[in-house]
């Protein structure tokens, strides 16, 4: 029986996203808006939004003049970033499912702005997604990216999928990193500023930048389980039942209290480029 799909992976991490938010989407959310200079009277479209965390953060800055449309393919947390803005009195913002790929050609010019925060190495061909998200933008309009920095979280999933190994009687998958005759995983493609700057070059963008958000939080037991159950690592859960997601649960908090880890690598990395002139 095939696994879940990705949409029905993040669909259940809704519940406990936002219990994420206020330490690292936000604050990445932030820092990503301002990188690619959001301005008033902006138009925006933020991909992979999740719940909104950028795309709430543009929609404050762009003002009444301007607007944001949010796109994901996860309905949950698209319903869940629709009521986070109405209740912030946000009338500049649309949520909606969509799929990316399938925007090129219906929206060609329409935005000043398009980000993207820790989506792209979902996207089904990261390289062709992205390139044609390029003609999207008027002409000199930006593209910003946010992705996880190099070693961020490397110490965390592995005690992750360590525990989740031990309790499935399986071997841990192999990480990002490991060695192998395939292609580089999409992550470890992009995860430095010359490897981002490079690769966004690679697909058309020009005046390319990169810069790195240092986000390290406090390992705590809430924050830690908060962080597997509000994103894509909740899917190595999607076939046990209750008593093995505890054992799961417990083993993972005491295996990172037993290798000393005392705060949680988030550094991201962000990248803007411009979209060539005519």
């Amino acid at each position: 029986m095939p696994g879940p799909s990705i949409a029905e992976i993040f669909n259940s991490t809704s519940p406990d996203f936002d219990l994420v938010t206020p330490l690292v989407w936000g604050p990445a959310g932030e820092t990503l808006v301002a990188r690619a200079r959001v301005s008033l009277g902006d138009q925006v479209l933020d991909i992979c939004s999740g719940t909104g965390a950028s795309a709430l953060a543009a929609a404050r800055v762009v003002g009444p003049d301007g607007h944001v449309t949010a796109v994901d393919f996860a309905a949950d947390l698209v319903e869940r970033g629709r009521t986070s803005a109405y209740a912030a009195g946000l009338r500049n913002i649309d949520f909606r499912v969509d799929d990316v790929t399938a925007l090129p050609g219906r929206e060609r010019g329409e935005y000043d702005v398009i980000t993207c925060g820790f989506g792209v190495f979902f996207l089904p061909d990261m390289d062709d997604s992205v390139r044609n998200l390029l003609p999207l933008l008027h002409p000199g309009g930006r593209l910003a990216v946010a992705v996880w920095h190099d070693d961020a979280l490397h110490d965390f999933t592995g005690a992750y999928f360590a525990e989740v190994a031990r309790v499935t009687n399986t071997p841990p998958p192999p990480g990002p990193r490991a060695p192998s005759d395939g292609p580089p995983h999409p992550i470890t493609r992009i995860d430095t500023e010359e490897k981002i700057v490079r690769w966004l070059e690679s697909l058309g963008a020009e005046e390319v930048s990169a810069s790195v958000l240092d986000l390290r939080v406090p390992r705590t037991d809430e924050f830690s389980w908060s962080m597997v159950l509000g994103s894509g690592l909740r899917g190595a859960l999607a076939d046990l039942d209750a008593d093995a997601v505890e054992d799961v649960r417990v083993g993972f908090l005491q295996r990172l209290a037993d290798e000393g880890i005392t705060e949680v690598d988030c550094d991201t990395l962000i990248a803007v480029g411009d979209r060539p002139a005519d």
